[in-house]
């Protein structure tokens, strides 16, 4: 069954990422509700789109105080910030990190843990940067999801901003009716989503999808039109139980399914927009509503999934605000014109940033003029913090990049972008501008803007992009002819190698040797070229054989690859400075114990400066296997192209590589299993 807010096309996730729109699925399991502690009540926080709660992260050798958002539709149980995933440690034997506040105690698995990417980070950062101030610097860093909260009967309580979880199994329908107004029976679980059910006055039964994760309150578009409403506002549309009711359509206005309705943007090539039913068809397997914070702010509600109960009590009279809507009708009728009109008689509305985005795209399905969309970007910019501006525009140079937006209107937002690059945190945003700018104009043709562009990057920001930078002027000095410049910035672009795309690598070797027929053949740039090749390690792949290299053991012997011979092993690249390294000791352990006996071993080689640091580091930490020492960079990580920590590389007998990565995952411990058997 489909997320009724599963993205079409692609710019439509992009939208939502940087609206904070929620479009996950739901799958997975979570462990039993004694293990996840006791739960608890907490001062909840309502940012403008989601629900967060000030909590406490701690393990035995760390802590930290953050904003974690509660996230119904989000499948994992905890969803934590790259930033601090990679710095949290854990205690020997240590399995659970602890989530604490005065009143509150959960426990979640280390092995339940998940780095937030894409659409998480970006939400998480946002947050951050937007709230930093309400939140006296303290970082929006997790989120807490389904797999941890469908244990518990979920308490909201928007009047007194107090968040409550309680063990499902102890909050009967007789406790919870003497509490609240009205009960909602009939929830329902569906593929681990919650269902709950909903009158319509032609359709009778309908479904709402319960999530946290938005301000709107969304209805299907479809099932709005088959109701004669195709601007979304269904009359109504309520709870009901008996003879008791609660209203929907009355309490928040209703956003027709905007982000699936998106404009029809030119996809990319090779992806494809999925066929969908018509809507009666999926109203008997889809929810046609989906609640946001419009709604279910106007009630204390309480929700147990195992229970099948929602449980309400109204607080306001209403929620209906004629600023959302202006913006629903808009988004609606899909009419760049209506969303003119929205963002001149509310310029200062929650709702701008996101129309904002809107009118954006439309114009470039509308093919505005260059002006026009920076007038619309300057809408959005009144209402951002000084400084975020910067942050909020960039957004726009991804999304346009994205999309596939026409270059002069992307060059129009890089050059508008610069002008607030004095209020980026970070000084490698301008680096990162002059480069995409330079890249525009050099498919332009334009080569002294591109010129301009990338010489000018090369004095800002990043160190790490030294040779990123080498590469890009020298394919603008060899557009300019200016070979033996060309020459020499393709070959020093070598030198860091692990700093330099793959693509790039290559197209700096094939580089040298088309430019050397325009070289003196005894120039010494020829010498300092061969030389820089050498820095270039060596491209690794699976089903072939890995590399014999030869290393220090901490006792001093040196030793060859080709010493495991007739062994299955499990080759791990890490350093006692690494983070996650750490972190995923406890599961190497377990894998080296479960094969232990069999021709199964496990080789971990340190990249740390010293050996002693290694030896140090193992008189407490037991991990009984086999030792290289091979510093921070050399010939092995040339030879095994070692580009972060840890990474893992599985072997099979004859040496041959089977699976590569910086996590040690399922599929590779089952790749261990199947290789010992096939004796």
């Amino acid at each position: 069954m489909k997320n009724l807010l599963s993205s079409r096309i692609s710019w439509v996730a992009i939208l939502a990422l940087l609206t904070g729109i929620s479009l996950q699925a739901q799958s997975g399991d979570a462990p039993a509700t004694t293990e996840l502690g006791i739960g608890g009540s907490a001062p909840l926080t309502v940012y403008s789109n989601n629900i967060a709660v000030k909590l406490r992260l701690e393990s035995q050798v760390f802590q930290k105080d953050t904003y974690v958002v509660i996230d119904y539709t989000q499948p994992t149980a905890m969803e934590i910030h790259r930033n601090l995933a990679r710095s949290m440690r854990f205690g020997e034997g240590e399995t659970t990190l602890k989530i604490l506040a005065e009143n509150f105690s959960l426990e979640i698995p280390v092995d339940d843990l998940r780095e937030a990417r894409g659409q998480s980070s970006q939400l998480l950062e946002n947050l951050t940067a937007e709230f930093e101030e309400q939140n006296e610097r303290i970082d929006v860093t997790a989120k807490i999801g389904w797999a941890v909260l469908k244990h518990f009967s979920l308490k909201l309580d928007f009047d007194n901003n107090e968040l409550v979880l309680t063990p499902a199994s102890e909050r009967t329908e007789d406790d919870i009716a003497a509490e609240y107004e009205m009960i909602v029976k009939g929830v329902v679980r569906v593929d681990d989503r919650v269902w709950i059910p909903v009158q319509d006055d032609v359709y009778q039964s309908v479904y709402m999808l319960f999530d946290t994760g938005s301000y709107h309150t969304r209805v299907d578009k479809d099932f709005a039109s088959l109701r004669g409403f195709p601007l979304g506002d269904v009359p109504n549309l309520r709870f009901q139980e008996g003879g008791q009711t609660q209203p929907i359509s009355e309490m928040a206005a209703l956003m027709p399914n905007g982000v699936e309705r998106a404009p029809k943007m030119e996809l990319p090539e090779g992806v494809e927009v999925p066929e969908v039913a018509p809507i009666e068809e999926r109203m008997k397997s889809e929810p046609v509503l989906i609640s946001g914070l419009s709604l279910l702010s106007g009630y204390t509600l309480e929700i147990n999934p195992e229970e099948g109960l929602l449980a309400l009590t109204r607080i306001k009279n209403s929620n209906y605000r004629e600023e959302d809507e202006a913006f629903y009708s808009a988004v609606g009728a899909r009419d760049s014109e209506k969303l003119d009109v929205y963002l001149e008689t509310y310029p200062e509305d929650r709702h701008v940033r996101e129309a904002v985005f809107w009118r954006f795209g439309l114009g470039i399905e509308e093919k505005d003029p260059v002006d026009v969309q920076l007038a619309t970007l300057d809408r959005g910019l009144n209402v951002v913090l000084e400084s975020d501006q910067f942050r909020y525009i960039n957004n726009f140079i991804s999304f346009s990049n994205a999309v596939g937006a026409e270059s002069d209107l992307k060059i129009g937002i890089g050059e508008k972008a610069l002008g607030f690059v004095a209020v980026s945190k970070n000084p490698a945003h301008r680096q990162h501008v002059q480069i995409f700018l330079g890249d525009l104009y050099f498919d332009q043709e334009n080569i002294d803007k591109a010129y301009e562009n990338y010489f000018a990057a090369a004095f800002n920001g990043d160190p790490r992009l030294e040779p990123f930078n080498r590469y890009k002027l020298a394919t603008v000095y060899e557009a300019m002819g200016k070979y033996r410049r060309a020459y020499s910035s393709y070959s020093r672009s070598l030198r860091d190698f692990d700093d330099l795309p793959p693509d790039m690598a290559s197209g700096s070797l094939e580089a040298l040797t088309r430019l050397r027929e325009h070289l003196d053949p005894d120039d010494p740039l020829i010498v300092e070229a061969e030389t820089n090749r050498m820095y270039v390690p060596k491209q690794l792949n699976i089903g072939e054989p890995l590399p014999v290299v030869t290393a220090m053991t901490l006792e001093g012997e040196e030793q060859a690859l080709d010493h495991f011979k007739g062994k299955v092993v499990l080759v791990d690249v890490w350093a006692t400075w690494c983070g996650p390294c750490i972190a995923g000791l406890p599961k190497l352990r377990e894998v080296a114990e479960k094969f232990a006996g069999t021709d199964f071993e496990v080789l971990s080689v340190s990249a740390d400066d010293k050996a002693e640091t290694v030896i140090d580091f193992l008189e407490d930490e037991d991990l009984p296997w086999h030792h290289w020492h091979i510093g921070a960079g050399g010939d092995v990580h040339k030879e095994w192209n070692i580009r972060g920590y840890p990474t893992y590389m599985l072997i099979d007998r004859e040496g041959t590589l089977l699976a590569r990565g910086h996590g040690l995952t399922d599929e590779m411990i089952s790749l261990i299993e199947q290789n010992l058997k096939q004796i």
